[in-house]
């Protein structure tokens, strides 16, 4: 049996998917449609909140579009006024590849992200599967597809994964990002580390909440050569103490103007990891 979607007041993934829906309704968006030539725009934005919040919830598009013309409360939350069409839906997604779709969509989440930041915060780096509607019994040719199977707690699926990073205390959804469904993240953890540093989403002194996903012991250590403090939820059997044996100064800190000052830092790092 299904789980309904049903939005909760309070509830912190309702509250992130709140400003996703805030986002998609803003003006940079709207011109950012227009200017990719997608009108009419509103009816757009419409389709749009339906695939995210299917996106969102890891379910199909057929089972979201059943809920919204369903529920009342989920068209209110949406704000989307009249029943979807699931063929409108399929329609819109039609004239894009999926990988293309996905870019374009996250292109448009990320246009209005505000990425300097005065001091260190706190923040959520977490992922989710999309489950693309494609038929799993049939024979395909992945070899260069942009969807691959992957495998979570529901079981196996057809399509790719989604990384977001989230403001914790604001619940600001600061980015988004798509890779194949058959990368473990603990296997790319360091490339997302650069990629966020490279766009500057990242400063030294972050302190990142992320899943066992996101488990080894080595990253934590990469985690702490790039700056940030990896509150890295940990597995069974792991050993603190055997964390803290393995932990040294990035050696690239000795090439600095005042490695002391660069050993200070990194110390300090350090002890919040341990103290956190």
């Amino acid at each position: 049996m299904r789980l309904p979607i049903i939005p909760v007041k309070g509830d912190e993934k309702w509250e992130l998917l709140s400003r996703i829906i805030d986002k998609l309704e803003s003006r940079k968006t709207k011109k950012a449609l227009a200017r990719n030539g997608i009108t009419p725009v509103n009816k757009a934005i419409k389709l749009l909140k339906v695939i995210i919040l299917a996106i969102f919830f890891e379910v199909e598009i057929s089972y979201a579009v059943c809920e919204v013309n369903k529920r009342l409360e989920l068209r209110k939350f949406l704000r989307i006024e009249e029943e979807v069409k699931l063929k409108s839906v399929y329609s819109f997604m039609a004239e894009f590849e999926a990988e293309q779709f996905i870019n374009f969509v996250f292109s448009i989440l990320n246009v209005n992200v505000k990425k300097r930041r005065n001091k260190p915060s706190v923040l959520i780096l977490d992922w989710t599967d999309i489950s693309l509607d494609l038929n799993p019994f049939r024979k395909r040719d992945l070899k260069n597809k942009p969807y691959k199977w992957g495998f979570s707690t529901k079981g196996f699926f057809l399509g790719m994964k989604m990384m977001i990073l989230v403001d914790y205390r604001t619940l600001t959804p600061l980015f988004f990002h798509v890779y194949p469904a058959n990368i473990h993240e603990s296997k790319i953890y360091s490339l997302i580390l650069e990629m966020l540093k490279r766009k500057r989403l990242i400063r030294f002194g972050d302190a990142i909440i992320m899943d066992r996903g996101f488990y080894a012991y080595k990253n934590y250590l990469i985690g702490i050569r790039y700056g940030i403090v990896p509150l890295i939820i940990p597995r069974k059997n792991f050993s603190l103490e055997k964390l803290e044996g393995m932990i040294s100064y990035p050696l690239f800190i000795f090439n600095s103007k005042n490695v002391e000052k660069e050993k200070r830092r990194y110390k300090n790092l350090v002890k919040k990891l341990f103290k956190d």
